[in-house]
């Protein structure tokens, strides 16, 4: 799949992962974050004290809401690959004693790139699936007056700006497409699109543009 094309999600996935092949060589290792990094501090609790990562060292890898967490570790389970998940979310509901809503995963170092590799592709597959999706629904998307107005004037589009096109333009260039979560309260499925300065999130089910989220700068 990686480095086939020359444009496209392909080759930045390619690209990435060629970066993640020449880090692996040189990372560090925070034992108390469980975390591996190149840079001279660990990222998560800027401390100093690190060591060589070793093959037997169990490192971060991603942080999924809980149903989806405990999935993803029974499959990497069932490919051979050891995970833990580890309860985490907010402070508020660990106060009140209620189940936390996220798993932080670890894997084993030698399984780590290994681990990477399945989840960028898994990754690059959904997104294309959800843009196909979206793409074949545009004509359906709505917006309310108050988030075309906001859309309008936070991109910069004029009175005579077309907010809709602007979002059908976002979601075709988005580089990762998270679909189909539930909200916890709502219960209503989104799809966020990340784009380029932009997340544009759709309501799965009616292709309402719920709203549009810009990068500050």
């Amino acid at each position: 799949m990686f480095g086939v094309k020359k444009k496209g999600l392909e080759f930045e996935l390619f690209v990435v992962m060629k970066k993640i092949c020449a880090l692996v060589e040189r990372m560090k290792y925070c034992e108390n974050c469980s975390y591996a990094t190149d840079a001279a501090r660990c990222p998560l609790c800027g401390g100093k004290l690190l060591r060589e990562v070793e093959d037997d060292d169990y490192c971060f890898l991603i942080e999924k809401p809980k149903l989806e967490g405990e999935m993803l570790a029974d499959v990497l389970r069932g490919n051979g690959i050891g995970c833990v998940a580890v309860p985490s979310g907010s402070g508020v509901l660990s106060a009140m004693a209620l189940p936390l809503e996220n798993r932080k995963l670890f894997v084993r170092w030698k399984d780590w790139k290994k681990t990477a590799d399945m989840l960028y592709a898994e990754e690059a597959a959904d997104t294309e699936m959800w843009r196909q999706f979206l793409q074949e629904n545009a004509e359906k998307f709505s917006l309310s007056p108050k988030t075309e107005k906001r859309i309008l004037r936070k991109a910069k589009l004029g009175k005579g700006g077309d907010a809709l096109r602007f979002c059908r333009r976002m979601i075709a260039q988005a580089k990762c497409i998270d679909g189909g979560k539930e909200m916890r309260f709502s219960r209503e499925q989104l799809i966020f699109c990340h784009a380029s300065g932009a997340v544009v999130t759709v309501n799965a089910k009616t292709l309402e543009i719920v709203s549009v989220s810009f990068e500050k700068g």
